[in-house]
């Protein structure tokens, strides 16, 4: 869930421009200090960019080593990496998503052995155990695909002044968000339910997947067999096909959704914690334009409530799909440059790395020592936002909130991951042909049956084409 894509266009340019470990300028791997190295960022904004540059003049002065940063937006990073590493001009370390990483070590563009080591070293018991989990691999030189960063957990945000005055139930299952959807559906002017619906789109993938894991819907089973035709799955994409009646019209995605609700157009949506310094006014680029919100920029934060849970009625108890941030090691890398920069990271720079966004980066090393929580204390204290005000997120939003995003960050749930099927996972997030049947259930060209039967052969097929 990011903001502002680059174009194609602007990516092929910027991996041609950002020179990878083996360019020849890079330092000598033997951990003495010196050289250069190149990190690509997903967190690609002009402001953000300028943040990173500091943080990295500060290794840079500590250790010796320049840093080459290039930004490229996610939605893009896929396949400029896979360019990049057709060419054979990898970056020595890369900032991505979680759901990339098992799928990478497959076509050998991050080195686990590397990765472990480095976990090890750092300590495994310093790290959120889920966001290990996430990146297990088999069949690997080693245990850990990448190193964790930070992450986050969708949520449902809904307008608790329009849930108080219709006496309506918290949004936490199927019925409750359906029921709340169609109640407030209309009413002036307001959807019921902001949802992503494009087809081919991540953000519509990342919601589906939100929905799904809530009915236990499942993308595999323990032996790794397919199960997207369950019943479960058909019962997701008929709850999907029934909220969508109530979502505003046009197409759904990060940018309109976001739109909709700081509009104060609609009731409910599912986001993620990035969304906490837009409600506050606090990030220009995405103002708030609800009618109210011109005399008091606190008017959608203080009637907001966000819930980090949520339960079809299949499913056995209530979910949070998550994704984590990650500090992949390429395999083509300087390798103990690219492993010095990540310490860096991780460790004395982590807070500069984190004040980045942070309102959605939940640490997931969470202090330099087992049981230390420094890291975790430090970032509730990060300021949120641009510009003059910055805030943080427990002085937005109150210790509760801070409470709900650090419970949630600790049993993130995903598609395929425990199976071992992460290879499967970053395949069909590059793919996205879920979200396209998805697309025809929505617009009524297919039943949920049929969408559930062609999503399981879609993911089959990738699976078998992975071998």
């Amino acid at each position: 869930m990011w903001r502002r894509p680059l174009t194609a266009l602007a990516v092929i340019g910027l991996v041609a421009a950002g020179c990878g470990g083996d360019d020849g300028d890079s330092a000598d791997g033997d951990g003495d200090g010196g050289g250069s190295i190149t990190l690509w960022t997903v967190y690609d904004t002009s402001e953000r960019i300028a943040t990173m540059q500091q943080v990295l003049a500060d290794f840079t002065a500590q250790s010796g080593i320049d840093v080459e940063l290039v930004g490229v937006s996610a939605p893009d990073l896929s396949q400029a990496m896979v360019s990049a590493a057709a060419a054979g001009d990898l970056p020595d370390v890369v900032v991505h998503g979680v759901e990339l990483a098992a799928g990478w070590v497959a076509e050998g563009i991050l080195d686990s052995a590397v990765a472990s080591d480095l976990i090890d070293e750092l300590g495994a018991d310093t790290f959120n155990e889920s966001a290990l989990e996430l990146i297990r691999v088999e069949d690997a030189e080693g245990e850990y695909a990448t190193v964790p960063s930070d992450g986050w957990g969708q949520m449902i945000f809904y307008r608790t002044d329009l849930f108080e005055a219709a006496g309506l139930e918290e949004p936490t299952t199927y019925d409750s968000v359906l029921a709340a959807a169609e109640a407030l559906n209309g009413q002036d002017g307001l959807s019921g339910f902001a949802l992503g619906s494009t087809g081919g789109d991540g953000f519509t993938m990342q919601v589906f997947e939100h929905v799904a894991l809530a009915n236990d819907c499942q993308l595999v089973d323990d032996s790794g067999e397919v199960t997207l035709d369950s019943p479960e799955c058909e019962e997701a994409i008929q709850f999907y096909v029934d909220l969508a009646q109530y979502a505003p019209t046009g197409a759904g995605d990060v940018d309109t959704t976001r739109a909709n609700y700081l509009a104060g157009q609609t009731a409910m949506t599912s986001w993620s914690p990035h969304l906490l310094d837009e409600l506050a006014g606090l990030f220009a680029d995405t103002p708030l334009t609800c009618a109210e919100c011109a005399a008091d920029q606190q008017w959608l934060v203080e009637r907001t409530t966000m819930l980090p849970l949520f339960q079809g009625p299949s499913g056995d108890e209530p979910t949070q799909f998550g994704l984590t941030i990650n500090l992949g090691i390429t395999t083509s890398a300087d390798t103990e440059p690219a492993k010095e920069l990540v310490r860096y990271l991780v460790g004395d720079g982590y807070m500069g790395f984190l004040s980045i966004s942070p309102e959605g980066r939940f640490p997931m090393r969470t202090g330099p020592e087992a049981g230390d929580t420094s890291y975790v204390d430090g970032w509730s204290e990060l300021a949120v936002g641009s510009g003059q005000e910055q805030l943080s997120v427990g002085e937005l939003y109150g210790d509760e909130a801070v409470q709900t995003i650090s419970e949630g960050a600790t049993g993130f749930e995903r598609w395929g991951f425990p199976q071992g099927q992460g290879a499967l996972v970053t395949a069909m997030y590059g793919d996205l042909e879920l979200t396209n049947i998805l697309r025809d259930a929505l617009d009524g060209t297919i039943t949920p049956a049929e969408a559930a039967a062609q999503m399981d052969e879609s993911a089959s097929r990738l699976q078998s084409d992975l071998g």
